[in-house]
């Protein structure tokens, strides 16, 4: 809604109308261009809204290193808003804390490997779109104890992807062995990522990669179905032509198999909050986890370094709200000019007034609701304030 000409305008309209501001343009250059930029003077969530039309209309990969877990998870719903869930992914660390306490996350774990999974297949025929509907973007929001942590290089998630399409021809045995081989845990009924059954004709297993279970139909040895199900209900949300099963990827990155974040995602754009922050708090992660190690090779295997991040983002387009890394300067600037939201606490007078002051100087105001009837209350507010609609 804004105030001038009072009317309900759509999300798609606002971010059109940021990608044509000039500031804009040269940002969108220059990530085109893979050049290290920093972006200055973003508030609040300015930055979500322009980095949303920026991945419109900068298709590929993008990942958002932000400062704290906090951080990331608000920036992730800033991205929900603008853009819908389905093409975003929080990327967390797969331990408590961090991996320097030991106490793994089986949450985190089932995240990480979701947005791993999605990475790998970026931009390619997946089981979820058919050819020509190929993926145009995907935004991941992580933070330093997440992008400290080792992933398994793409050469080991792909061999340890495990691809089913329906009219396939698969003994349920062989398929149980390799479940056994990945690691998966047979019981009489999945509930969590890393568990597979056997009934019948029916074979259900709950990958890694995904937040709901397969259910394969057999027919003695081919495949005559594959669906997702729900587990409380049991009941089948939808049908799949091919699915690809992901086991838990510990191992693989234990085994050495391992690279940092930035060396697997090897065509992405990246936009961080405090880069040189990012990359003190992984060094410094490594550095306490190497002086209690008794095996230093062990370490190495799991956490990654200032260094290898480093060599994993350049070549890449870096977009810095910040220009603090020695290593990687930025080789523009492009200046915003967006200031901080002024506090109301709740006095609508006040809030009026700033709108019809910013108005009257040639700014149109937007505010962004869940809904039309929060908007028409704060009409009515404004109203009774001597404003008018």
């Amino acid at each position: 809604w804004d105030e001038v000409t009072t009317k309900f305008v759509s999300i798609d309209e606002i971010l059109k109308s940021v990608g044509s501001a000039a500031e804009f343009r040269r940002m969108k250059k220059n990530i085109l261009g893979r050049s290290v930029t920093e972006i200055r003077s973003l508030s609040g969530s300015a930055v979500a809204l322009y980095a949303a039309q920026a991945v419109l209309e900068c298709v590929g990969a993008h990942i958002f290193a932000c400062a704290e877990k906090d951080a990331a998870a608000y920036l992730m719903n800033d991205f929900y808003a603008l853009l819908g869930e389905e093409s975003v992914m929080f990327f967390p660390a797969g331990y408590k804390r961090s991996v320097q306490f030991g106490q793994q996350d089986a949450s985190g774990q089932v995240q990480r490997t979701v947005a791993l999974n999605a990475l790998r297949g970026f931009g390619v025929e997946t089981p979820d779109r058919k050819r020509g509907e190929k993926k145009e973007y995907l935004i991941i929001c992580t933070y330093p104890e997440a992008i400290a942590e080792k992933v398994a290089d793409a050469e080991e998630l792909e061999k340890r992807t495990l691809g089913i399409g329906t009219g396939e021809k698969i003994s349920m045995g062989f398929l149980s062995d390799a479940l056994d081989e990945f690691g998966f845990t047979r019981v009489d009924f999945v509930h969590e990522p890393g568990q597979y059954s056997m009934r019948g004709g029916i074979f259900d297993i709950f990958s890694f990669a995904e937040n709901k279970p397969y259910r394969l139909d057999f027919f003695g040895d081919e495949v005559e179905s594959i669906r997702r199900f729900d587990v409380a209900s049991q009941l089948s949300t939808e049908r799949m032509e091919r699915i690809e099963v992901v086991p838990d990827l510990k191992a693989a990155v234990g085994a050495g198999r391992s690279v940092s974040l930035a060396q697997f995602a090897t065509d992405a754009t990246w936009w961080a909050d405090d880069m040189d922050h990012i990359l003190r708090r992984v060094d410094d992660i490594r550095r306490k986890m190497l002086a209690e190690a008794p095996e230093p090779r062990e370490v190495d295997n799991l956490v990654s370094s200032r260094k290898q991040i480093i060599e994993g983002v350049k070549g890449h387009a870096l977009m810095l709200r910040r220009d603090n890394v020695r290593e990687l300067p930025a080789a523009e600037k492009v200046e915003f000019n967006t200031s901080p939201q002024p506090s109301f606490n709740k006095q609508y007078a006040l809030l009026a007034q700033d709108i019809h002051d910013h108005a009257e100087q040639g700014y149109r105001t937007y505010i962004l609701s869940e809904n039309k009837a929060q908007v028409e209350r704060l009409e009515n507010i404004f109203g009774a304030e001597g404003f008018p609609k």
